[in-house]
């Protein structure tokens, strides 16, 4: 035992919870039983970078699990997909690929002030926001069909300012109507990530630096013993009362070719510090799982941009999930934080003294200067030495909830350990969709039912998501 880090050392052994059931797909299948499968990625960058961006896309192309690769330009989908909006041409383009080819992943090549991202509605109780706020979900991309296998909008209600409001979740104002007010089939048919990189330069150095990893990690000829004992590591920092014991129950039940370790807890005795997690990535932690407080600096006490330097130099990087909140801040909270709406009109919001009498108009796709806000989600894989491969967090809020979240996450990897991370998960996403209820959920007195209907959408995943923690073996050579 170090006095760094306090360490429970687990070798585990149990199932894993049942999945969602759902109907067949036009094409593909159900991330859970995607182990071994090959995995169809369309990559997606603005028009300048996908030169410079191929080299990546061939590498992918040479990766065992991976059937096929297309970059293609965002400004080339956006001619080809019909909609409304830049959001749902881009989302129509995937559901018609995945439609006549097979489509499994998308790379969102881009931050919020250069790929578009789809703003949600919740009916938050905030009298100078006309109780309106909206959070960005790349869900949305995500969820490409309904149950029937029609095109999935997220757009039921459009009458008056519904029809430009997407994604609405009602229940904490407004208690006579449904929670899943628009309908939404919120079930991920793909799995998506984002590299929130700015410029080409930051692209070039994100697609390198996740290749390097890839790389490190590749399994060559099916006998890498590497594969077998992986570390994975669960911190809880201060926040809500019961997260120590649970992430030790989540802990509990991974199983498969993983050794888990808590490190640390949230009581008076033994809290996580910096140099806890900091030793965790040091020691080469594949996974590390976070809950408790977050903000958009870090982890409560025990991570901060600083921290994760302990990676730089290294080629094998940690996958980062925390439930806590704000880590995963990619772009404005309207209306309260300053942003440009889709008139083109620039808001203080009413951080900024702003009172709006009257619906707020919604954020526009693409969020620029001071309203493309970021976090250490963004900066950890961002950065173009060390950091993390990929990060998944909360872009606002978390609430306890959302240990359901990394719950099927774990579930998942006990499961299929040769999955890749998106399918993890759209996994996580299905199991919390069916253990927390949500088509049952009914509004309250309380403000917590609709919170936790949209918790999975207030989610993203930063990275490639066709990254997996165990490579799927090449062939042995004869």
């Amino acid at each position: 035992m170090t006095t760094a880090l306090w360490l429970l050392g687990i070798v585990l052994a149990v199932g894993s919870p049942p999945e969602t059931a759902r109907p067949a797909a036009p094409t593909g299948t159900a991330p859970t039983e995607a182990a071994g499968r090959s995995i169809r990625l369309l990559i997606v960058a603005p028009a300048a970078w996908c030169e410079p961006l191929e080299p990546f896309a061939a590498f992918k192309r040479t990766r065992p699990g991976i059937a096929a690769v297309e970059l293609a330009s965002l400004e080339g989908l956006l001619a080809q997909g019909e909609g409304g909006d830049a959001p749902e041409r881009l989302k129509r383009a995937f559901f018609e690929r995945r439609a006549a080819h097979g489509l499994d992943a998308v790379l969102l090549v881009g931050d919020a002030d250069v790929l578009p991202v789809r703003y949600m509605v919740l009916d938050r109780v905030t009298e100078a926001a006309f109780d309106t706020a909206f959070y960005p979900s790349d869900l949305y991309y995500a969820d490409l069909a309904k149950a029937d296998g029609s095109f999935e909008d997220w757009n039921g209600a459009r009458d008056g300012i519904h029809a430009r409001y997407f994604g609405e979740v009602h229940g904490e104002r407004n208690k006579q109507d449904p929670i899943n007010f628009d309908g939404i089939d919120y079930l991920p048919d793909i799995a998506v990530g984002r590299w929130p990189v700015s410029t080409v330069e930051e692209a070039v150095a994100v697609a390198a630096k996740s290749r390097r990893h890839e790389e490190a990690t590749a399994d060559v000829d099916g006998t890498n013993e590497a594969a077998a004992g992986f570390s994975v590591q669960f911190v809880a920092s201060g926040g809500w009362v019961d997260n120590g014991a649970r992430i030790r129950g989540t802990a509990a039940t991974l199983h498969g070719p993983w050794i888990a370790q808590v490190a640390g807890y949230f009581d008076t005795e033994h809290p996580p510090t910096e140099a806890a997690v900091r030793e965790a990535i040091e020691s080469g932690a594949r996974v590390v799982f976070h809950t408790g407080h977050g903000q958009p600096h870090g982890w409560d006490g025990c991570l901060r941009d600083s921290t994760l330097d302990a990676s730089s130099g290294r080629a094998v990087l940690p996958v980062l999930f925390s439930i806590g909140c704000s880590t995963a801040e990619t772009a404005t909270q309207a209306p309260y934080q300053a942003y440009i709406d889709v008139d083109g009109v620039e808001h203080e919001g009413t951080n900024g003294g702003e009172v709006f009498q009257t619906f707020p108009p919604p954020p526009a796709p693409i969020q620029t200067g001071r309203c493309n806000t970021t976090s250490v989600g963004e900066r950890s894989v961002r950065r173009p030495d060390g950091g993390a491969v990929v990060y998944i967090g909360c872009v606002t809020g978390s609430q306890p909830c959302a240990q359901s979240l990394l719950d099927g996450f774990v579930a998942s990897m006990s499961a299929h350990p040769e999955a890749t991370i998106g399918e993890h998960w759209c996994s996580a996403v299905r199991h919390y969709h069916q253990v927390e209820r949500l088509d049952a959920l009914v509004p309250t007195d309380d403000w917590y039912p609709p919170s936790i209907y949209f918790q999975g959408m207030k989610f993203i995943v930063f990275g490639d998501p066709t990254v997996r923690l165990i490579p799927v073996p090449r062939p042995s050579r004869p």
